[in-house]
């Protein structure tokens, strides 16, 4: 079953850079609010009702809206290969439809620019590369939410080229990026679209931090150990930045900063 929305979504969405943390924390209550009288779970609504299991993406397609080229997917690893209580992870990207004009990739002697044929894992394995025909294939990742099964967010995580298939962009390009992400079209899940936005919005500050520690890792990396493969297809450089966040508390936070 999917949840119905809590609220239309406005002709002009508004996206994670103009959206004020009260107005986020007011977001974040009415989809819990809306969950809630539909007997359902944030999960559950991009699975048909199930909790998804290890593997696909989900939903089915993924989530790519062509007013903005936001995206997302949700999917998890199998027993072993996740955080203690993590049940998966959502994926957050941002399609070249919707960049600025201007913005250029990162290109290095090795070059930034993923290959048109990506490498898989092992067989029998989950592949964790992403590309979207959608946008020509150009699209940039903002950052990895990591959940319980409740839909909290446990940590947050940035990626190495060769895991998502993205085209390489500068850390202050990312940002500005994030910083447009919003949902302006109808859509069956469109109170988790609602919530990401918010989610990135309440969180804002550590992601940016993140999207920083990406690129200083990756470039220390490429110093100090790219002469056997180049740095954004070196198998051995998965996750570039990570760290826990105590979502209550960005909540408490943001109600602090309303008295």
């Amino acid at each position: 079953m999917i949840a119905p929305n809590a609220a239309p979504i406005d002709a002009a969405p508004v996206s994670v850079g103009a959206l004020s943390r009260a107005a986020a924390l007011a977001e974040v209550m009415a989809v819990a609010q809306a969950l809630a009288k539909a007997g359902t779970g944030l999960l559950e609504t991009l699975a048909d009702g199930t909790m998804p299991p290890p593997g696909a993406h989900y939903p089915a397609g993924e989530v790519w809206d062509q007013v903005t080229h936001a995206q997302y997917f949700f999917h998890a690893h199998p027993d072993g290969d996740r955080h203690p209580d993590e049940v998966g992870h959502f994926h957050t990207f941002f399609g070249q439809g919707g960049m600025p004009r201007g913005l250029v990739p990162l290109v290095l002697p090795e070059m930034a620019l993923a290959p048109l044929k990506l490498p898989v894992k092992e067989k029998g394995a989950v592949s964790m590369t992403h590309r979207s025909a959608r946008d020509r294939g150009v699209f940039s990742h903002l950052i990895g939410i990591s959940v319980d099964a409740h839909g909290v967010p446990l940590s947050l995580f940035t990626t190495n080229r060769w895991v998502t298939g993205e085209t390489w962009y500068r850390a202050e390009d990312v940002i500005r990026l994030l910083d447009r992400f919003a949902f302006a079209e109808p859509s069956p899940t469109a109170l988790v679209d609602r919530w990401l936005v918010a989610v990135l919005r309440l969180l804002h500050r550590p992601i940016v931090e993140l999207i920083v520690e990406r690129d200083t890792a990756m470039m220390d990396w490429r110093r100090r150990r790219s002469r056997q493969s180049h740095v954004f297809d070196d198998r051995r450089l998965e996750v570039t930045s990570e760290r826990p966040v105590d979502f209550a508390a960005a909540l408490s936070e943001a109600r602090t900063a309303l008295a």
